[in-house]
């Protein structure tokens, strides 16, 4: 009799715990806890601080920055032995969407860390648009050396008159062109077509010498302009086309490689300083070794991308050849030319423009 009381118990409790592990999660408000990701980092020895941290960023939960965010978020918080807790906010949520205003409120110090695109970073100095000069890099390795080296470092003397530091940056990725009329392949098909663009003065310029027709608009904002037809089309890279379902509403997808764009790690400097230096060091530290791996990740995807968008969607993918790049090139070199002036020789020479 005794030893059936005991073995009730025991099932009992097991009971009670396989009830507790398969329990469900809670509705997911769109913000994402640190200490409930899925690395593996091990903690390692410092003076940090305890501190909780907001980090809002522009993308989907899927897009390339909330990635690399979270997978940032994860590592800290490991490393740091728990000490560190980033909570990150997607889809600039904090912001009701819009894109300048989350850069403002990292600025003010509403909140810690941010993560955005260079076109939106340059709102606080045009020179930072030097990046996405068309055609500038030869391939991901480039970008990503180009920011991790003295690209990177004229980002921080500039952001740091700003009251940020930049931290380091992951790969939004080489734009492709999408649309809902026809094939982009030559210069003259872009004439006429409503391209959304996120903002800038060259992003608008460069539409306008194919005779497009760019329109300002916030990221959030872009399905539903492209489902309704209120504008015909966008530039993207792969990956975020896929993370917001573009390809759903749009037909014809160019790989013209045409821009690179980066997603940028920064910091309201206030709130940096305040931090030791261990703490400093290993925010840094785990900004670097997010952005890398997911890099990587990035890279190989876009292959596999691209056969999505054929079978799954029914997209008509076109690749740009040298001669189309060439023919293209040609029609915004004047523009670009103008445009290394307005950026600066210190900026250009950061990032390699010749």
């Amino acid at each position: 009799m005794k030893k059936r009381v005991v073995c009730s118990i025991l099932c009992a409790v097991m009971a009670i715990g396989l009830i507790s592990g398969c329990g469900s999660s809670s509705g997911d408000s769109g913000e994402t806890d640190a200490s409930a990701g899925g690395s593996s980092a091990e903690a390692v020895e410092g003076d940090f601080d305890t501190v909780s941290l907001k980090l809002s960023c522009n993308g989907t939960d899927t897009a390339n920055d909330t990635k690399a965010a979270k997978l940032f978020a994860e590592k800290v918080n490991q490393k740091s032995g728990g000490k560190i807790t980033v909570t990150v906010y997607p889809n600039d949520q904090l912001a009701g969407g819009n894109m300048s205003k989350g850069l403002e409120m990292l600025c003010d110090g509403t909140v810690d860390l941010d993560v955005h695109s260079t076109s939106i970073i340059s709102n606080l100095d045009n020179s930072l648009m030097v990046s996405t000069l068309p055609w500038l890099f030869s391939d991901y390795q480039a970008a990503e050396d180009a920011f991790y080296g003295a690209g990177g470092e004229y980002i921080d003397s500039v952001l740091q008159k700003k009251g940020v530091y930049y931290l380091g940056a992951v790969h939004n990725g080489f734009k492709a062109i999408t649309n809902s009329k026809h094939p982009i392949e030559k210069p003259e098909d872009l004439k006429g077509l409503k391209i959304r663009i996120p903002g800038g003065d060259f992003f608008s310029a460069f539409y306008e010498a194919f005779g497009a027709s760019p329109q300002a608009m916030s990221w959030s904002e872009v399905f539903t302009a492209l489902q309704q037809g209120t504008i015909d089309g966008h530039d993207n890279s792969l990956s975020t086309i896929n993370s917001a379902n573009v390809q759903e509403v749009q037909k014809y997808i160019s790989i013209s490689k045409h821009t690179y764009e980066a997603f940028t790690f920064m910091a309201n400097a206030k709130k940096f300083d305040t931090l030791s230096q261990d703490t400093q060091d290993l925010i840094r530290e785990c900004v670097e070794e997010a952005t890398k791996e997911m890099n990587k990740e990035i890279a190989e995807e876009e292959a596999q991308l691209e056969k999505k968008f054929e079978e799954e969607n029914g997209c008509e993918i076109y690749t740009f050849t040298e001669d189309d790049i060439t023919a293209f090139k040609a029609v915004v070199q004047p523009l670009v030319d103008e445009y290394k002036g307005i950026y600066g020789s210190e900026a250009c020479t950061a990032f390699g423009v010749k």
